[in-house]
């Protein structure tokens, strides 16, 4: 069984355990004018909300803007990698101004983003999930929990375990283990290849409605925790987890907060587990110790990562060039 006990030693010093929020700027930095972040294209073509990452994120002195016009101007310009064209068509063609930052954003995993030897030497500044980026831009963080959030109440459970999956692919790890999984738990299965659409309000019903949510990422690698992870943390469901290993899993929050499949030898044992679970309250609730202390937060895809970048910049005035970016994220 897997070991329950609550550690009570994580803190938000830990990496990318924190809140979005800003350090307070300095008083020569407040009489800066504000950092221009040209978004040069839309991720995945879908353009986001530009609005001001003072009320977004509690970050100050920063001019977020998708004006091309602005180029010359603009302190750094954002690239989102996926829609970077093979032969940089789509670049700007313009010469750079010389203090100017590129930077490489790209929140896919290395499985679901080709990487593109013209990328060698272009950009000054990488921004990913991966902490050992120039920008880290997690998909969710912890915070302190206020002393209203530290009374915590689970919330109302009617369902065991459940899954939404909008990629299922047969050959994936979290497919194959699914499969055998399910000849010894029920799972509540939801997604387009069970003939189960769901939509985005019913999906975080759903899953408030679970002890357990099938936190299975589509690829697995190392520091790649997606809004899987993140959402039933905030709402109150247990993750089961496939990604990374538990190591990696616990250096962005509690180890009592999730299970990981390698916690067992097999599905069927986790079956077991998650059944004693089911049946046992006290059990259940040592899975929420954490919630004492913390909070789960999730970004705002797009705005945050964004307005993280334009603060990065405006604190850093240092002018460098990126590492190799396809030996570091692809190699």
């Amino acid at each position: 069984m897997q070991n329950l006990t609550c550690t009570g030693n994580i803190t938000v010093d830990k990496p990318l355990m924190t809140t979005s929020a800003s350090k307070p700027l300095t008083t020569a930095e407040k009489e800066e004018p504000d950092t221009i972040l040209l978004i040069w294209m839309w991720p995945f073509g879908v353009g986001f909300g530009l609005g001001p990452c003072s009320s977004a994120s509690n970050i100050h002195g920063c001019r977020l803007t998708d004006d091309r016009s602005l180029f010359n101007q603009a302190h750094g310009v954002m690239f989102h990698h996926r829609d970077i064209s093979r032969d940089l068509s789509n670049m700007p063609k313009l010469p750079r101004p010389a203090t100017q930052k590129w930077i490489w954003w790209n929140m896919e995993s290395p499985s679901n983003s080709a990487s593109n030897p013209q990328l060698k030497d272009l950009f000054n500044l990488t921004s990913s999930y991966r902490r050992d980026s120039d920008i880290p831009v997690p998909y969710g963080w912890l915070s302190e929990a206020t002393e209203k959030e530290k009374n915590y109440t689970i919330p109302k459970k009617d369902k065991l375990i459940c899954w939404v999956v909008s990629n299922y692919n047969p050959n994936f790890r979290r497919s194959q283990y699914f499969t055998e999984l399910s000849k010894y738990i029920t799972v509540d299965v939801h997604g387009r290849h069970f003939n189960k659409k769901i939509n985005n309000d019913d999906y975080l019903n759903l899953m408030t409605s679970c002890k357990f949510y099938l936190s299975f990422e589509n690829s697995i690698h190392k520091d790649y925790m997606t809004e899987k992870l993140f959402n039933p943390l905030a709402i109150g469901t247990v993750p089961v987890v496939i990604g990374p290993s538990r190591e990696n899993y616990e250096q962005f929050i509690p180890s009592e907060a999730f299970i990981h499949v390698d916690d067992f030898p097999s599905p069927k044992e986790l079956a077991d587990h998650l059944k004693l679970m089911d049946q046992n309250d006290e059990l259940y609730r040592q899975y929420f110790t954490w919630r004492e202390h913390f909070v789960s937060k999730g970004a705002s895809f797009g705005l945050d990562h964004a307005c993280r970048i334009c603060d990065h910049i405006r604190r850093n005035k240092h002018y460098k060039v990126a590492k190799d970016i396809n030996s570091w994220y692809w190699g």
